[in-house]
């Protein structure tokens, strides 16, 4: 088979599966791709449009997409008519207006390619009357229109449009992948790497299994309020598994419920890694992004201690959610994990 989207970093399965469809006329005319922000969506979805459009199939020289010809170059620098993006363009949702245009829109032909190609980004924040109006397009298209449907959370999704679109999920990025594509691709990355190791670590573990979370947090000032937090976290859980003062670590947490439930969320990924590290050390972390740190402070404390302080934070959570008072929720955490 031709080299699948040569360009993208990971996500293997998921591009050699979608252009597997184009080459053999297969692809789905809609499919739901979900993942999280920043894990490659918007990349995978504009590969697989410029896939279709690409003139050099029968070439087996060259990859899908050849990412040269006239029609790859439309789609990747987005100057192809047939290529139309929805969103929800500064607003809250995705509105049935938008929705409307699209359904009255598939009926033009396309203009210079063979398919007309919609990305309807943030899908999962379509309303219920958008998504309903998109419906009968999704059921009855003609047959050169493809839907691609970008979102987090395809259960936010109606039954009737999953049922109607295939789910294809991205795929977790290795940290050995996603930091060689950032020092490679990214000058401030090297530049963070050689300056600030540890800083650029805890930048690869936040960003999860994006790339573009990555190359967000470098270019902008979004990673200074995620580092606070972790390093909140981090210097919270050291100070209960060695038995030290926590209430100094309160005003520290945030009395609105959002970021709150960041922190706390963060927390409990941290007692989840605790906890797992008691049991192998083989295992990829969810908080901590040094290993060696996070089982010095395993092995400090009894799965008992961590068991009971998992279940506080889950606890915290969920009385987060029910709009509990910020600090009494704190407080309750802080007695039923026993600590003070």
């Amino acid at each position: 088979m031709k080299t699948p989207m040569p360009a993208i970093i990971g996500n293997e399965t998921l591009r050699v599966r979608l252009c597997q469809g184009v080459l053999s006329h297969s692809l789905p005319h809609a499919f739901i791709l979900e993942g999280p922000r920043g894990s490659g969506k918007h990349t995978l979805a504009k590969m697989c449009a410029a896939a279709l459009a690409c003139t050099e199939h029968d070439n087996p020289q060259l990859p899908i997409p050849c990412m040269r010809c006239l029609s790859c170059k439309k789609i990747l620098d987005g100057k192809s008519p047939d290529l139309i993006t929805v969103g929800t363009e500064g607003k809250a949702s995705v509105g049935v207006d938008a929705i409307r245009f699209l359904k009255e829109d598939i009926h033009v032909i396309p203009n210079d390619l063979d398919y007309k190609i919609y990305m309807i980004e943030d899908a999962d924040r379509m309303t219920v009357q958008a998504q309903n109006a998109l419906l009968l397009s999704l059921e009855e298209p003609p047959s050169y229109v493809h839907f691609f449907l970008l979102c987090e959370n395809a259960g936010a999704l109606l039954e009737t449009i999953r049922s109607r679109a295939p789910i294809l999920r991205t795929e977790p990025i290795s940290k050995t992948d996603l930091d060689r594509y950032l020092c490679e691709h990214e000058p401030k990355a090297k530049q963070m790497k050689l300056t600030s190791p540890k800083e650029y670590a805890e930048l690869l573990q936040a960003s999860g299994a994006g790339i573009g979370q990555a190359l967000e947090y470098l270019r902008t000032s979004s990673f200074e309020p995620v580092l606070e937090q972790r390093t909140l976290i981090l210097d919270f859980v050291d100070a209960a598994v060695h038995a030290k003062d926590v209430l100094p670590f309160l005003p520290r947490f945030s009395a609105k419920r959002e970021p709150l439930k960041e922190q706390l969320s963060m927390l409990g990924d941290a007692m989840r890694d605790l906890i797992l590290l008691k049991k192998s050390e083989n295992l990829t972390l969810l908080f901590f992004a040094d290993q060696n740190v996070a089982i010095e402070l395993c092995d400090c404390v009894s799965m008992s201690f961590l068991s009971r302080m998992q279940e506080a934070v889950t606890t915290a959570i969920d009385d987060n959610a029910r709009n509990v008072n910020t600090r009494l929720l704190l407080m309750r955490m802080l007695s039923a994990s026993q600590l003070i």
